[in-house]
């Protein structure tokens, strides 16, 4: 095989992950293509040390220093065997059937929905394929369903913008990748959520804490990171379809092509459309945003001889989405006090490139550049508020890896990322906004990162970077990672570091323009400053277990599963200086201005996940957070909108051979404590400036069942089954124009029951 790689941080894999030989086992049909063998068995030769390989044939395997070569077995083909040095590129194994006449093979096994990374230093879970397939999913804010980690609401009761938590802190502060490059930045921050549709991804891992320095300095209480269906799929071609009783309709199309033996690419698409306006709670304003969507997206690997790769893409965005009154017409009501409507037009373009070359004699020393643009465009108004809006971002990333002997490596690197607002806001109440509007960010920075592995034994990062920002001047962003198994299969991981984020008042406060108060710049914003502490410890249950048709023989040198884990996590997040947006402060106003005090977020986090008895799993999660600042006129109380407590139950089973497969989640979310709104609270179940009043603790249910044949998935499903729904979720919602009017207290679901059906149509390579 060609030696191919590319440095697995910045081209392809999560931060932060020691180093593990990947690929993907295929058998031959008898029409002579291909199809994933689903639980074959990986392993090094002469070592017990393996795993299984997933729903669609994949597997990461853990490095494992001496054996000569990788063994890949399953019933009824032939095995077969890579020499150790092969193996530092992903592998694509395509094992013989033993006899030529076989016309099918049947495979069992299921690959989990989420699990803990057992070998990343950074408190890491994974949500699978096989995860992201147990609801509908038809955007990233609906993938989160199955995380307790991770709560997605509603900014306010308006525009619609789903927002997620992460850490007991706005999803602001948590860095948003897709595979490893920076993304929903700036403007695409707000909406960014409904921009990567379900159908699109292949998993999601979600770190906590404080991350890898290659990136940048802005993520503080975590990173999300995103894998995007691959151009090396074997899959020709991917179609989703789905519909709901509310007649949203979506469509999703991804083609994979092979242009060569060094070029391959894909295609994606989706369009969506809502066809019903809906009102459930009888206020005369739309629950939800009408939306119509087209989103486009092609990505293309090109290997060269002696291992450089060259990866592209280009992603287009178009959206519209109107909300409001019900009968609210933009063409008759924009501009008026008659009728009051939202419209907000998004358009955006995203471009990238990443460039990877191998030297020397050590496959894993590599030399990268990233580089990526995007162009965001909004045109919205909100009542007599309208906020338009133009950005223009770039981020290139240079560095260097290089591995040395003894398990020591090391990345160094520069970045530079420049960021230019073109931004227009005007509106009927008095706003005192103009210092916030139009700023040109421009950040230089160098960084370096040193690792120490041992084995599974011990895995420690450090890492430092120096930027120069030109609004906040130089910032200093000091980091460390701890991994060490105290005992096999008992791990605990702890971690460190400072991180820093960048406001766009207007922007990143859209749920703002969501009410009828003034918005007054006290002072210029400076920089956000954060130090997130954690520790997590993970104890993994292994089980010899049989899948369906594998023989005593393959299974004695297959792999060891790990089918249960119990993991405890603990961070604190503690702010330096915190940008507010404080509508508590009294005058039918929102005061922005820099902290005085104290603000923090304390986050405890329980996890099981267990597997009773074959083909049936249940993950139980419970989440507590505390979390508070010191505002103007409140003093120091729990941050508003911000839920104590969640908890996640998740029960999956599928029957032989994963025809059908039923999963059910149930959560129960805890209280939110309510802002003061001095009066304007009144009419909304509180007394009139009490701001001492919570949400009620609630449930939320979720249930859907697939059927599988071959090549096709037909699901249908219920989310929100008891049709919980937040009472008058907008204040004075019969005055939308008067000054008490309010959509920005959101706390529970806007939306009711919902039932929904769909179809996965796949066509092997």
């Amino acid at each position: 095989m060609k030696k191919v790689y590319l440095l697995c941080a910045v081209l392809h894999c999560g931060t932060g992950i020691a180093a593990a030989v990947t690929g993907k086992a295929s058998g031959r049909t008898a029409d002579g293509g291909t199809e994933p063998l689903v639980g074959a068995s990986v392993f090094w030769l002469n070592t017990n040390k393996g795993t299984t390989t997933g729903e669609d044939g994949s597997f990461e395997l853990p490095e494992s220093a001496g054996s000569p070569a990788i063994v890949i077995t399953y019933i009824g083909y032939r095995p077969d065997t890579i020499a150790a040095a092969d193996a530092r590129q992903p592998i694509a194994a395509v094992l013989t059937p033993l006899d030529a006449e076989i016309d099918e093979v049947v495979v069992a096994g299921r690959q989990k929905g989420n699990y803990m990374s057992k070998l990343n230093p950074v408190t890491t879970s994974v949500i699978t394929k096989a995860g992201l397939q147990k609801m509908a999913c038809c955007s990233l804010a609906e993938s989160f369903e199955n995380s307790a980690a991770v709560t997605i609401g509603f900014s306010d009761a308006v525009t619609g913008t789903r927002q997620i938590r992460l850490l007991g802190l706005s999803g602001a502060y948590t860095q948003m990748l897709e595979e490893s490059r920076p993304t929903m930045r700036g403007l695409a921050a707000t909406y960014g959520l409904e921009y990567t549709p379900g159908a699109w991804l292949e998993g999601i891992q979600i770190s906590k804490g404080i991350s890898s320095v290659m990136h940048g300095y802005e993520a503080v209480t975590g990173q999300i990171n995103l894998e995007i269906r691959k151009p090396v799929s074997e899959d020709k071609l991917f179609v989703n379809a789905y519909l709901n009783n509310e007649l949203r309709s979506e469509l999703n199309v991804a083609a994979t092509i092979r242009a060569s033996e060094g070029l391959r690419g894909n295609v994606l698409a989706h369009v969506s459309n809502d066809f019903m306006k809906i009102d459930r709670n009888g206020d005369g304003f739309l629950d939800l945003p009408v939306a119509r969507r087209a989103l486009a997206a092609t990505r293309w690997l090109y290997t060269f001889d002696g291992g450089a790769q060259l990866r592209t893409g280009l992603k287009f965005v178009y959206e519209d989405r109107q909300s409001g009154q019900m009968d609210f017409d933009p063409q008759k009501h924009k501009g008026d006090t008659i009728k009051y409507g939202s419209v907000m037009n998004n358009r955006q373009v995203n471009a990238y490139a990443k460039f990877g070359v191998p030297f020397g004699d050590n496959p894993y020393n590599s030399v990268a550049i990233v580089a990526d643009y995007t162009l965001h465009s909004q045109n919205s108004y909100f009542g007599l508020h309208r906020y338009d809006a133009l950005q223009h971002s770039v981020i290139v990333n240079g560095l260097v890896q290089k591995h040395f002997s003894g398990g020591h490596s090391g990345i160094v690197g520069i970045s530079g990322t420049a960021d230019v607002y073109d931004e227009d806001f005007s509106s009927s109440t008095t706003n005192q906004t103009s210092e916030l509007l139009n700023r040109n960010e421009y950040v230089a920075g160098a960084f370096g990162e040193y690792t120490y592995h041992i084995e599974e034994k011990l895995s420690a990062i450090a890492g430092l970077r120096g930027d120069y920002n030109n609004l906040y001047g130089a910032l200093l962003t000091p980091r460390l990672h701890l991994r060490y198994n105290i005992v096999p299969n008992l791990t605990i991981r702890a971690s460190a570091g400072r991180g820093f984020r960048s406001v766009n008042a207007l922007a990143g406060n859209i749920w703002m323009l969501a009410t009828q108060r003034g918005i007054v710049a006290e002072d210029m914003p400076k920089i956000e400053d954060a130090w997130t502490y954690g520790a997590n410890l993970t104890k993994y249950f292994t089980f010899h277990d049989h899948h369906e048709g594998e023989s005593e023989d393959e299974h004695e040198h297959g792999a060891e599963e790990e089918k249960a884990y119990v993991s405890v996590d603990v961070f604190r997040t503690q702010f330096t200086n915190q940008v507010i947006a404080d509508q508590e402060v009294g005058g039918s106003r929102i005061l922005i201005y820099n902290l005085n005090g104290s603000s923090y977020a304390n986050n405890y986090q329980i996890d099981v996940s267990v597997e009773p008895f074959e083909r049936f799993s249940v993950l139980a999660s419970f989440r507590y957070s505390d979390a508070k600042v010191q505002l103007r006129e409140m003093g120091f109380v729990r941050k508003p909108l911000v839920d104590n407590f969640k908890g996640l139950l998740n029960l999956s089973y599928a029957t032989k051979f994963n025809r059908w497969m039923f999963d059910v989640t149930a959560q129960i979310n805890g209280q939110s404590r309510l802002p003061d709104l001095n009066g304007s609270a009144a009419g909304n179940g509180r007394p009139s400036g009490s701001g001492g009043d919570y949400s009620p603790v609630y449930p939320m249910f979720f249930a859907q069942v697939t059927r599988r044949f071959r090549g096709i998935d037909v699901y249908a499903g219920c989310e929100n089954i008891l049709n919980y729904m937040q009472d008058d979720p907008i204040i004075s919602a019969d005055s939308p124009f008067g000054r008490d009017f309010n959509a920005s207290v959101v706390w529970g679901p806007l939306m009711g029951r919902k039932f929904y059906a769909g179809l996965r149509w796949t066509i092997g390579g």
